[in-house]
């Protein structure tokens, strides 16, 4: 099974590379940014992250229930009681960024997101 694994080098992540990115991508106006699988489990993220583990656990299932009607369905966005928040796939694992700011426009957090996912879609895509 190691042999297997050296192989496929792929099914690795940077995760410092990640963490990077998505400090990178954290900029004025969003309150933070977080990556986690499928089951709601954080991996990292970067911002304000007071409540990250909640936040992705509720995320994770939210997209889950959605997932399970809408089979197609890419991309979320939430308006909520604190601010706006939006979530999509990527590969195995969920990207939900959030604002506290209800003045942020809806399609700049959706352009923010699709250019976060367009540096994270390649190295995530590919982890089995």
């Amino acid at each position: 099974h190691i042999l297997a694994a050296m192989e496929n080098p792929k099914a690795f992540v940077n995760w410092q590379a990640v963490q990077k990115i998505l400090e990178n991508e954290t900029t004025v106006g969003i309150g933070a940014t977080l990556l986690f699988n499928a089951e709601g489990a954080l991996l990292t993220s970067a911002g304000d992250v007071n409540s990250e583990h909640i936040i992705s656990a509720l995320m994770g299932n939210i997209w889950k229930s959605y997932k399970e009607s809408l089979s197609d369905m890419k991309f979320m966005l939430l308006d909520c009681e604190e601010g706006k928040l939006g979530v999509c796939g990527i590969g195995r694992f969920r990207l939900c960024m959030y604002t506290n700011s209800f003045k942020f426009p809806f399609g700049l957090l959706k352009a923010k997101i699709d250019r976060l996912v367009a540096k994270l879609d390649k190295p995530l895509s590919s982890v089995f």
